[in-house]
């Protein structure tokens, strides 16, 4: 047991220096920072004359607590995008590479069980996508102590809490869509096609056909990052409805589950089909 410790250990510093050297890394890191930097500029420059309604309130109007909730909504949905990503470049060619670039006739066949090896990369994945974010996240506190002389209070941490959650659900979700194929372009393109476009295709189907809200899909579950500052809910057909309140615990609690079960699923997964897979 302990030298199968040893050994997760190394493979996650091994593959951690090669994620943060490659160049989907830095990549990753300037669309943080430039990202980051617009968001701040934005914020620092134009948040008090940003003319958005909130509940059918404008934003000039708002009290000084909902403002601050409308910042960090803002500052929390932009940020929604960067875990998907940051997973796309770092977990999709997690194990399609192996097969395509024949780096899996050296890696196979070491003293290292295969589970490790998954575990090891997937643990270096999740690692890198959380240095990204978290550039963002300091941008993000950074503009909200100089727009309102104080740190965010708990509910950013919930936030940041599920954001983290959310990585290791999406990025496990590539590590399964990358086991599938062993090609590295097929695995970018799935993750693509399946989180912006069959899972909201999905999703506006059973909002509009049913009036149902799709709260396993993926997607929807990693809404609640930014609502849980200002709750959006879009479940009545043909128009959006907004509370000034952020969601409660329940739905908090349901977007969670629904992570961890994407994330279970999907390691589970990755894992029978890495351990049967072959080099030809």
């Amino acid at each position: 047991m302990v030298q199968e410790t040893g050994k997760f250990g190394i493979v996650v510093s091994q593959y951690f220096r090669n994620y943060y050297r490659s160049r989907s890394f830095y990549l990753m890191l300037v669309i943080s920072l430039l990202i980051s930097g617009l968001m701040t500029y934005f914020s620092l420059k134009y948040i008090g004359n940003l003319h958005v309604t909130f509940g059918g309130v404008s934003f000039s109007s708002l009290s000084s607590s909902l403002k601050e909730s409308a910042v960090l909504y803002l500052w929390a949905f932009v940020l929604s995008y960067l875990p998907v990503f940051s997973a796309v470049f770092f977990g999709s060619p997690a194990i399609s590479s192996e097969i395509e670039n024949k780096t899996a006739y050296h890696i196979f066949p070491l003293p290292i069980k295969r589970s490790t090896l998954l575990f090891g990369k997937f643990t270096a994945a999740v690692a890198v996508s959380y240095i990204i974010v978290s550039i963002y996240t300091i941008f993000e506190i950074i503009s909200y102590v100089i727009l309102f002389g104080s740190f965010p209070g708990i509910v950013f941490l919930y936030s940041y809490l599920l954001l983290l959650l959310f990585i290791i659900s999406i990025t496990a979700f590539t590590f399964l869509v990358s086991s599938i194929f062993n090609k590295n372009m097929y695995a970018y393109i799935t993750v693509f096609l399946l989180y912006y476009l069959i899972f909201n295709a999905l999703y506006i189907i059973l909002d509009f056909l049913y009036n149902y809200n799709a709260f396993f899909l993926l997607s929807e579950a990693a809404s609640i990052i930014e609502r849980v500052f200002i709750d959006i809910n879009t479940t009545v057909p043909g128009s959006a409805t907004i509370s000034l309140n952020g969601a409660g615990s329940g739905p908090i609690g349901i977007a969670a589950i629904v992570m961890v079960i994407y994330a279970v699923i999907s390691i589970a997964g990755s894992l029978i089909l890495f351990d049967r897979k072959e080099v030809k």
